[in-house]
């Protein structure tokens, strides 16, 4: 989604309004919460099946704070390749900061992530790609996750998750990665709602907790299902949020 030729609007209005989208009394532009941690963000990795290459891309928008952040970052052999990009957010329907963009093709089904070359005028940074996202299984809503610290919410956040197969091209300094379903997979997440994000706040008890303890994630992917496993457990051994589930390919198969 680019809104690139959008009209301007009066007021808090953006390109976003025109949809029957909303969820409360407000316009888009404005969200349910005035916390400064409220982010809305999408996350694609991409890997070379005999190790070869990866990259991961990632895309974030940041209401409270008027800021959208994207990266996208290429491995291979002892190279580490990172373009990065920031901007004034204006209008939530504008998926794109500088030469990095998301756009959904066919929603929790197909996108495509690019990193356009630089022109001449500008500083080279030597990594370009575009490439289209398949889900290999059906978007997955993973639990809520909910952790409230000294009376304040630290962490409401909703995900979605999905892994899936890449096509498309990578090119490193004239190097030309040719990307097929049949050896380039990977994974993605969205995330929303809030958690830490940014700058961090004023010293205080506010910030006790935050983060805390051992985090593990593992999406999975074999050629006919996908296991994404999840746990953050506390220092007290305390559990916030576990699970488990396999996914089938087939959209007919519940998940287990």
């Amino acid at each position: 989604m680019r809104s690139d030729d959008s009209v301007p609007a009066h007021g808090s209005l953006s390109s976003f309004d025109d949809y029957p989208v909303h969820q409360g009394a407000e316009t888009i532009r404005h969200a349910l919460t005035s916390d400064r941690n409220f982010y809305d963000r999408y996350y694609f990795n991409c890997h070379s099946n005999d190790g070869e290459a990866f990259l991961i891309f990632g895309l974030g928008q940041y209401p409270n704070l008027a800021v959208t952040d994207a990266f996208g970052v290429l491995v291979t052999g002892s190279t580490h390749r990172v373009v990065r990009a920031s901007k004034e957010l204006v209008d939530r329907m504008d998926t794109s900061v500088g030469p990095l963009s998301v756009e959904v093709v066919k929603p929790l089904q197909e996108l495509i992530i690019r990193c356009e070359p630089r022109d001449e005028t500008e500083a080279a940074h030597g990594l370009s790609f575009e490439l289209h996202w398949r889900g290999s299984v059906p978007a997955y809503e993973e639990p809520r996750q909910f952790q409230r610290i000294h009376g304040r919410p630290l962490f409401d956040t909703m995900r979605l998750a999905q892994t899936g197969r890449w096509e498309g091209w990578i090119d490193l300094d004239g190097r030309r990665f040719e990307v097929t379903p049949e050896q380039w997979w990977g994974t993605r997440d969205r995330s929303w709602g809030v958690r830490p994000v940014g700058d961090p706040e004023p010293p205080g008890i506010q910030t006790d907790g935050a983060m805390q303890g051992f985090w593990n994630y593992a999406p999975m992917q074999f050629e006919d299902h996908s296991i994404l496993y999840m746990v953050n457990e506390h220092e007290d051994g305390e559990r916030v949020i576990e699970e488990a589930v396999r996914i089938h390919n087939d959209p007919d198969r519940a998940p287990e």
